[in-house]
């Protein structure tokens, strides 16, 4: 006989998001190249974030404030060539329980 038990924290470990493609950019030396990406919605952290969910962005409106200030943020460190803040950034980001707007 098999018992399987299901936890809370179970879930949250399902649920863990993790933006793996920002991480390994903020391993290299950060260019001009890194900030033309963090400038676009679609292609900063919260743009992976938006493609590990499975959705896409029309409008930053659709997105949470909490959101939209910490993809000002990210672009803002990413600018700055500030890998630490972009770090923290990005650990903020995959806390989120939702980056959109309800």
């Amino acid at each position: 006989m098999v018992r399987v038990f299901y936890s809370q924290k179970t879930e949250q470990l399902i649920k863990k998001i993790e933006l793996i493609q920002w991480r390994k950019r903020l391993q290299e030396k950060l260019s001009h190249g890194h900030q033309e990406l963090s400038d676009n919605w679609k292609m900063c952290a919260l743009g992976e974030r938006i493609k590990i969910e499975g959705k896409d962005l029309q409008n930053i409106d659709e997105l949470s404030p909490e959101a939209r200030l910490l993809g000002y943020e990210f672009s803002v460190a990413i600018q700055n060539r500030d890998s630490d803040a972009a770090i923290r950034i990005i650990e903020k980001i995959e806390k989120l329980s939702t980056i959109w707007n309800n």
